[in-house]
Parts: structure tokens; sequence; C-alpha cells
């Protein structure tokens, strides 16, 4: 009986240790709900990548041109977020957002100008985003989930139709394809969700004007890695 008595104790100190351990699950009808709504707050590196044409190589004054990344900040809105089932939701994101690029042309040394051009291209970006998301089972108060879908956008600060060959000019829509992964955390009055995605555009962005800025490319296409903090 001693034995028992000792036994029964020490079960009872380990459940009782074990549910000490347990968090308490916040929100937990969350989930069950059909339509969610939030922001987020956009942080990221956003790229051009160029395809060289065939008359590049007849340009023996231009030696290069290098796009470099630069950080771009925004601010999104799910326009909802719709329960699908347990695993799946679909979610439609309205964002704002402001990109600068830098497009930097090296010229060879005996050419009759200057030796390096720096063309700056600013955008402000509307965009409409429709995202598959699935989501991993909730352990405590989080939960694992990836998402990917298509995104467009229009450039609210293009120039394409202005007529000064000084302004380096790109197409005002773009489509896109994206690709992320985050973490919901649930808290008493809001769940929080940072997350990563990879934004891989499939619009040409060049306007051809003639101009040797220009014609040696074929093409300009956006590239992104973007981090946001959701909240809803």
């Amino acid at each position: 009986m001693k034995k028992l008595s000792l036994l029964f104790f020490l079960v009872t100190i380990s459940i009782s240790g074990f549910a000490q351990k347990q968090k308490l699950i916040a929100q937990s009808q969350y989930d069950y709900k059909k339509f969610h709504f939030g922001m987020a707050l956009d942080f990221g590196y956003y790229n051009l990548v160029n395809d060289y044409s065939e008359s590049f190589l007849q340009h023996n004054d231009l030696l290069s041109i290098e796009t470099d990344s630069d950080i771009g900040l925004g601010v999104s809105f799910i326009l909802p977020d719709f329960r699908l089932n347990n695993r799946l939701n679909i979610r439609h994101l309205l964002t704002v957002k402001t990109i600068q690029r830098n497009i930097k042309y090296t010229f060879n040394p005996d050419y009759d100008g200057p030796s390096e051009v720096i063309k700056n291209v600013e955008s402000w970006f509307v965009e409409s985003a429709l995202h598959l998301k699935y989501r991993a089972d909730r352990i405590n108060n989080s939960r694992v989930f990836v998402f990917f879908g298509p995104s467009f956008g229009i450039d609210m600060a293009s120039e394409k139709d202005v007529l000064d060959e000084n302004i380096f000019k790109l197409n005002k829509t773009n489509l896109a394809f994206e690709v992320g992964a985050g973490c919901d955390f649930y808290f008493e009055f809001f769940k929080f969700a940072p997350q990563i995605k990879y934004s891989y555009g499939v619009t040409n962005l060049i306007v051809q004007d003639g101009t040797i800025f220009t014609s040696p490319l074929e093409g300009f296409y956006t590239r992104g890695l973007q981090f946001s903090l959701t909240f809803e």
C-alpha cells in the first residue's frame, strides 16, 4: 500500500508538472471562423533582372548594365482571409509599396561621354494578390504555414508615356508569382504572423525608346524577397 501510495503521489506530481508546462490556448476558436481581416507591414529587397538583346554586342561603347537591389517599404491589407477547411485558406491582399531601383551603365573609357551613367527608377505599386495558404497542425499557440499564388501590380509612378529620352521608362503593369512561408502566433486579442516570400515577375517591363539605354535590352523582369509582419 505504501508503494502504491508513493506511486500515486509520483504520478500525480508528474501530471501536475506536465500540466504546468502546457500553455494556455489563446483564441481556440479562431481558426474555425469563415473570414478574417488584417494588415501587414512589408520590408523587402527588389531588383530587376535584364535579358540582353542581340544588339548588345553591337554596342562597342557599352560594357555592362547592372541593377542594384534596394529596400522597399509597403503596407498590405488582408481583404479577407477565407477558410476553406482546417488546412486550406484563400487570402486576398491589397498592397501599396514604394520601390527605387538604380540601373548602372558602364561605358568604354574611349566612349565620347561619361564612363558611368546611373538611371534611378522610382515606383509606387498598388498590388492585388491571391494566395492559397496551407497550414500545419496547431501546436499550443503557434501554427506554421506555406502559401503561393499570383500577384497583379500597377505602377502609379510609371512614366511610360512621357516623351523624354532622359527618363528611363518601365511598363505600368506587372504580373508575378509568389511563394512563401511563415508562422501564426496566437495571442489573447490578436494573431501575429511573421512571414517571408519570394516574388518572380513574368511581365517584360522594358519600354523601347530607341536610346542606347534600352536598345541593348530584350527585357526587364522583377524579382523580390519580402519580409512581412502580419496582424489579424
